[in-house]
């Protein structure tokens, strides 16, 4: 695993990609707000990029409908859907990995790791 923080404070979404990109084409609305979750949830990962319980423990496909509030076929439906297009791999253990997380995450927040020691929370 990376060095990367446990529990980031924010993740990114390009505005453009957001409103004009395959993302919008692709997928419901239903299934877009599950993916933007699912986001969320892999950001707040200790394992950034990766959704899981605990380091090569999965949750539940239950769990995690129960943490999204979303019906547990809806997220069986999205996750096959996701993994069908190559936005989601699922590991041997279990675990979901975002596609591209380091590609699409990273690159801003190592660049400005110097600067969130210095008490500035509005980079956190």
């Amino acid at each position: 695993m990376s060095n990367e923080p446990i529990h980031r404070d924010w993740v990114k979404l390009w505005v453009k990609e957001c409103l004009l990109g395959t993302i919008r084409e692709e997928l419901t609305p239903e299934e877009r707000g599950i993916w933007y979750d699912f986001i969320v949830l892999a950001g707040h990962s200790r394992f950034p990029g990766i959704i899981c319980a605990n380091e090569n423990v999965p949750f539940s496909n239950k769990r995690i409908a129960e943490i999204l509030n979303v019906p547990l076929k809806l997220l069986q439906k999205c996750v096959r859907k996701f993994v069908d297009s190559g936005r989601l791999s699922i590991d041997n253990n279990g675990c979901f990995h975002l596609e591209g997380w380091d590609k699409y995450q990273y690159s801003d927040y190592n660049r400005q790791k110097k600067y969130r020691g210095n008490n500035n929370s509005s980079l956190e």
